[in-house]
């Protein structure tokens, strides 16, 4: 595909509309608020495609089941399972697992590179920018499939499994993640969108960027 080219005013319309859309009060998740590193960045495994009110029902008793890296490591592919049996996802418990033994060598302290961070089991690209961003406040970027759907919709493009890797979709990443906001602010902002807005059935007719999206201008030619 050619590369999209996209004026700078046209991404700071994008930012500023979505940061202006939301609300912290609104969208209260627990990990949200501060924590110890190793909890919240095995909170960021967990969120891994899941819906995130998932996560938030079953995060409490997890927690208290594993109240450190070393019991996380500690313990049995099976029990971290049924631990997140409700998640739909007990593949993860192998990396969860090797993730809690990794951290209690390293005394529960995480990286501070996010390329070191990265190579934690079970971490990877998306996990290492969010907990960036999130949760040490610094600028950094994280894409899943509900960033690919917004942009791919805002500008028109198809995309498939294969569109987050491309390079011409990560140069557009780049610039929806060259912003002047708070890193975390910004990236909450983002997640709660792609969320609650432009989800899998998008909500279009209250979306602050539907005048300029290539798919919400069809939604009003068709109406």
């Amino acid at each position: 595909m050619a590369e999209i080219v996209v004026d700078t005013r046209v991404w700071k319309f994008v930012q500023t509309k979505i940061v202006e859309w939301w609300s912290e009060e609104d969208h209260n998740f627990p990990w949200r608020a501060p924590d110890e590193e190793w909890r919240l960045l095995v909170t960021e495994v967990l969120l891994q495609r899941t819906r995130a009110e998932t996560v938030a029902d079953l995060r409490k008793d997890f927690f208290s089941r594993f109240k450190s890296p070393a019991s996380l490591g500690d313990a049995s592919e099976t029990e971290i399972a049924e631990a997140i049996y409700s998640l739909g996802l007990a593949w993860r418990a192998q990396y969860l697992r090797e993730l809690g033994k990794t951290l209690a060598e390293r005394d529960g302290v995480v990286p501070e590179a996010t390329d070191e961070i990265r190579e934690l089991p079970g971490v990877g690209p998306y996990v290492a920018g969010a907990f960036q961003a999130l949760h040490r406040n610094r600028h950094a970027s994280f894409v899943d499939a509900n960033v690919v759907r917004l942009l791919s919709r805002f500008f028109g493009f198809e995309r498939d499994g294969e569109t987050r890797r491309k390079r011409w979709f990560l140069e557009l990443v780049e610039h929806l993640f060259d912003h002047d906001y708070e890193p975390r602010t910004f990236g909450y902002a983002l997640l709660d969108f792609t969320r609650e807005v432009c989800a899998r059935k998008a909500h279009c007719s209250g979306c602050p960027l539907r005048k300029q999206c290539v798919y919400g201008r069809e939604i009003i030619i068709e109406s």
